[in-house]
């Protein structure tokens, strides 16, 4: 990893995305010394003194530092928070490009903070508003990070986010490399400190990556499976990349993942009305999950403009979930959050923002 920090040391380097080993090479490189290390990383992740305020770092340090790292630019909070407290956050980049994240308040302490991991999204699902922007680009580990930072800010020092999915814009095993590195920062004791286990990183089914992934974290981080349908033929009409993964390759690589203690996969699944809510979609889910430990997640379609889909009534969504459980699957229903402000699944495409019509595609 040095002679990758070699190539940014000329030039400004967002220290929010480097990882401990990495940040330390750095410091080492710019004359502040590995040694400060652990203050930089607490200051950057953990949320104790800045180091403005911190006199044992001195201010000729700060100085080296002070163009390296920056927080997006929350730009707008998307109108009053939806009737469910959850709230849509629209970030600015440092080159004019936009990003969208979730807060959703939970019971108790808990906050889960959707985060993007691109800018658009190249998969082309057929029920997801962010498809309609194509991608535009993978985010940096640091503008991943900064997404969290800005949304504890924005919740003020009373609350933290305490949980986090990677479900926001973007499939996060095509930019896996980035959100990876989060990861390592995120679950870094002498920082952040989030436990693995409230971190969810969510695919359509990159059978290659999701291999990698089991391995670099040993099943520790929960992996959420995109299944949303129980054939072949229906899965790749609603998903174009799933011709290159098809169910019986997504289930050999579902057996192999690894699962520790009482850990099981998480399965995805938009309830689409008339597409794949049939018996004969539901029995090939059925017979999918055979033999895996997993439980099947629920979720109503949330329209958006254009959509080719409606969203199920309460009733079809129960009838989903009835069929399967009568087969012995595990199931729980995800009923939507953030609907009042464009803020759930499959919804986040910038068209509340009035930014994206202005910008050449």
């Amino acid at each position: 990893m040095l002679t990758q920090i070699e190539t940014h040391v000329s030039s400004t380097i967002d220290l929010c995305g480097l990882p401990f080993d990495e940040l330390g090479q750095y410091l080492d490189q710019v004359g502040i010394g590995a040694h400060q290390a652990h203050r930089v990383f607490r200051a950057l992740h953990g949320g104790t003194t800045p180091l403005k305020d911190d006199p044992e770092f001195g201010w000729r340090n700060l100085e080296r530092l002070e163009r390296s790292s920056h927080l997006p630019e929350t730009v707008q909070v998307m109108g009053s928070p939806a009737s469910d407290g959850s709230e849509k956050l629209l970030f600015k980049l440092r080159d004019g490009e936009h990003v969208e994240a979730v807060l959703i308040p939970g019971k108790g302490t808990r906050v889960t903070l959707c985060v993007s991991s691109q800018i658009g999204c190249g998969v082309g699902c057929t029920f997801c508003a962010t498809a309609q922007l194509g991608v535009r680009r993978n985010l940096e580990c640091g503008e991943i990070m900064a997404q969290v930072h800005a949304a504890n800010a924005h919740l003020g020092p009373s609350r933290r986010v305490s949980h986090i999915v990677f479900m926001g814009m973007g499939e996060p095993l095509q930019n896996y490399e980035a959100v990876r590195r989060s990861i390592r920062i995120l679950t870094d004791t002498r920082g952040p400190c989030l436990e693995a286990r409230r971190i969810t990183v969510s695919t359509v089914g990159l059978v290659r990556r999701m291999r990698e992934f089991g391995q670099d974290f040993d099943g520790r981080v929960q992996l959420a499976l995109s299944l949303h349908a129980g054939t072949d033929e229906t899965r790749q009409s609603i998903i174009p990349l799933a011709r290159a993964y098809p169910l019986a390759a997504l289930r050999e690589t579902c057996l192999n993942h690894p699962l520790p203690g009482s850990r099981r996969l998480m399965i995805e699944y938009i309830v689409l009305p008339g597409v794949n809510d049939t018996p004969r979609e539901l029995d090939g889910v059925v017979e999918w999950t055979q033999g895996l430990e997993c439980v099947v997640n629920l979720v109503p379609f949330n329209p958006f403009p254009q959509a080719s889909f409606r969203a199920p009534t309460d009733g079809e969504v129960r009838a989903v979930a009835t069929h399967l459980r009568d087969a012995g699957v595990m199931v729980t229903i995800r009923w939507p959050r953030g609907r009042g402000v464009n803020a759930a699944c499959g919804q986040l495409a910038l068209n509340q923002s009035g930014v994206d019509a202005q910008r050449p595609r």
